[in-house]
């Protein structure tokens, strides 16, 4: 450690003019692969999954008529291609509703004009609020979802098993043409499918990353018996069951550190307690003096095995005062769970995941509280997408009240999309070394007083599509030795972002690398999407 800092209108008319283009519009863009999705999945969906929506009777997707990307393009059911107009992202929208953007355009599916009749079109149209772009999934003991229009209260519907039947509402009759499955495009049935890096094939032989696959779920509520599970040589799926706190931590054992006084502009007074490493001196470490001070920790480390999901059945599910340690592994998914306390007064003193020397890793929905050193630190690692975790700073053992260490990643292909910086100080990520590939999009960072991304030593960046707010140093080439691509049109930055003028960019990246397939979301949606969608859900 070297760098501590000394919507909301309705939907509208069909425009008239889409009646010139019906012939255009009859003719849909599948592709004629064949399908890519797990069949007739009646397993709950997960927010941010991508999924064909099936219907039960006709055994045709939902497609976006032509591939269109305007609004207002109509909806029909047609042969599925794995075509990105055939795939939606399901959004949790709270109290059990639904959004469901089409990934090809970013829009949503929307009953058109807010009507509440019977025959009633469903289009893609930009997101409003509005409660005709929410759906109720309600399960069916036929097999499949009737899925309901919040506004209406009537059930997502095609007439007949013909290919391009257009979709739109009715009163609910049971039937089979008002069921409809959600397929994860990727993956097995049960949940959903990584994207970024960790989707992509690898140089140690995946296709992508599934976990612990098909494998029965073992269900875990002590630390003995996850230890177990995350340990064992065979492919697993490990569940926290909601509400359930796994408490890791130890009796109290004595630590060794070094006192390090705060700044004085920031906390006078106040000091940390850093752990020296290898042969480190309190004084390299900014002691006044070599004096060492018994301070007390209780984490464990547990080893992670390969091919292993572990995931928490609701956003209650937490793991406290354990270290999940990924060394040489591989097919690893960790989702919608807590991890938290950690050796919280302490600097070196653990981790809440470590990556080394691993490939295919996927850390989805996760919210870190209270760790000690790095939330994920990632080193000489591929094919590794973290998304959708929030990262709280709040701690107050430290300087500012503010963690500092959050993320650290070396040589290293991560993708990071969708993540919360809430309130933590620097490495947010820190990047460096020449084998560092990093894709940053979607993301938020909110009062962020050292840094947000910081990178060196050759890393390769390439910055898009996220909010910067009030946050020192967005994007800092800190020796101006690494080579950062940001799309600052398409950033948000506000507050002191606005003015810092560390916001490298204009490099050229990523001549070597290959990019999952994805779409930009609406950058001045995040803070709303990510302040309430990020962690455990």
């Amino acid at each position: 450690m070297t760098d501590f800092p000394v919507p909301g209108a309705p939907s509208r008319l069909l425009p008239s003019r889409l009646g010139a283009l019906a012939a255009a519009l009859a003719l849909p863009l599948c592709l004629l692969a064949a399908p890519a999705s797990a069949a007739n999945c009646g397993a709950a969906v997960a927010d941010g999954g991508v999924y064909s929506i099936v219907n039960a009777a006709s055994g045709k997707a939902l497609d976006v008529v032509a591939g269109a990307t305007q609004g207002a393009a109509e909806v029909q059911q047609w042969g599925y291609g794995a075509s990105a107009h055939q795939q939606f992202t399901l959004r949790d929208a709270g109290n059990g509703y639904w959004t469901m953007q089409a990934r090809h355009s970013g829009l949503l599916l929307d009953v058109l004009n807010l009507s509440a009749a019977d025959g009633a079109r469903i289009i893609q149209w930009n997101a409003t609020g509005a409660q005709n772009q929410q759906w109720l999934l309600k399960k069916s003991a036929s097999g499949g979802y009737n899925v309901v229009a919040r506004h209406s209260g009537k059930s997502l519907s095609v007439a007949d098993n013909n290919s391009g039947s257009r979709v739109h509402q009715a009163a609910d009759t049971a039937g089979g043409l008002q069921r409809w499955f959600f397929n994860p495009t990727s993956g097995s049935c049960g949940g959903p499918a990584p994207d970024g890096f960790a989707a992509l094939p690898g140089a140690d032989g995946l296709s992508t990353t599934t976990g612990g696959g098909g494998a029965a779920p073992v269900s875990v509520t002590s630390c003995a018996a996850l230890t177990g599970a995350l340990q064992s040589t065979a492919a697993a799926v490990i569940q926290i069951p909601a509400g359930a706190t796994i408490d890791c931590r130890t009796a109290v054992r004595p630590q060794s550190t070094c006192a390090v006084a705060c700044p004085t502009y920031q906390d006078p007074g106040k000091s940390t307690y850093r752990i020296p490493v290898g042969a480190q001196t309190c004084k390299e470490l900014g002691s006044a003096s070599e004096t060492r001070f018994m301070r007390p920790r209780d984490e464990t480390t547990i080893r992670v095995g390969s091919n292993k999901t572990l995931v928490g059945l609701n956003k209650d599910a937490r793991i406290v005062g354990a270290s999940l340690n990924l060394s040489g592994a591989r097919n690893v998914i960790i989702r919608n769970l807590a991890i938290e306390n950690i050796n919280p007064g302490l600097v070196e003193a653990g981790d809440g995941i470590t990556i080394s020397k691993s490939s295919h890793v996927w850390i989805d929905h996760v919210r870190f509280n209270l760790i000690s050193d790095g939330h994920i630190d990632i080193q000489d690692s591929k094919n590794v997408t973290l998304s959708w975790n929030r990262f709280d700073g709040s701690n107050a053992a430290v300087c500012g009240n503010q963690h500092h260490y959050t993320n650290a990643l070396s040589n290293s292909q991560v993708s990071l999309h969708h993540n919360f910086w809430n309130r933590t100080s620097g490495r947010n990520p820190k990047l460096d070394g020449a084998a560092a590939r990093v894709h940053l999009y979607n993301n938020y960072w909110l009062d962020v007083p050292y840094f947000a991304i910081g990178a060196s030593a050759g890393a390769q960046v390439k910055v898009e599509g996220n909010f910067f707010q009030n946050t020192a140093k967005p994007h800092w080439n800190s020796n101006n030795d690494a080579l950062i691509d940001a799309d600052l049109a398409s950033n948000r930055y506000t507050g002191k972002s606005a003015t810092d003028p560390d916001r490298d960019t204009g490099a050229k990246v990523f001549g070597d690398t290959t990019l999952f397939p994805y779409k930009l979301d609406n950058v001045d949606t995040l803070p709303a999407a990510l302040g309430s969608g990020t962690g455990a859900r």
